[in-house]
């Protein structure tokens, strides 16, 4: 019984914190470039996302391309995949990398104002079996090891 409750209660919370992250950005604009959004966050937190065992197995390198808002909270939210190669390959281990990724206001956001950023997360294996395939699709040279 009291299982059952527990799991009723953080599925409720769980869908009250999803819709915060929503309301947060709904009026958020796109910076103009870069350096507009660097002007208003800086990034403080950066994890590198694991790699697919299936991916390294496989002999795969790619790359995954998200555009995110970084929410008043310093936290990428609405994360969403633009582009990805091998499609669907790395995208998860991206957007986990993303969510755990911090910044915090700069002086000229006193008012930690929501902001739109897109980055690109490169996944490179040695003696990768689509090298050149992932180094044109990523625009991205893939060292030898």
């Amino acid at each position: 019984m009291k299982k059952s409750l527990f799991i009723g209660l953080m599925t409720l919370l769980a869908g009250c914190a999803s819709n915060q992250l929503t309301t947060d950005s709904q009026s958020v604009e796109q910076p103009a470039d870069e350096s507009e959004f660097a002007s208003l966050w800086t990034l403080t937190k950066r994890v590198n996302p694991q790699y697919p065992i299936s991916a390294a197995r496989d002999g795969l390198s790619g790359c995954v391309n998200l555009a995110f808002v970084v929410n008043s909270e310093g936290r990428a939210a609405e994360q969403k995949v633009t582009d990805s190669f091998p499609r669907g390959v790395f995208d998860k281990k991206a957007i986990e990398a993303l969510k755990r990724w911090r910044w915090k206001p700069t002086a000229a956001n006193p008012d930690n104002q929501p902001a739109r950023s897109t980055v690109q997360l490169d996944f490179m294996v040695q003696y990768s079996k689509n090298i050149s395939d992932a180094e044109q699709h990523c625009n991205i040279k893939i060292p030898s090891f």
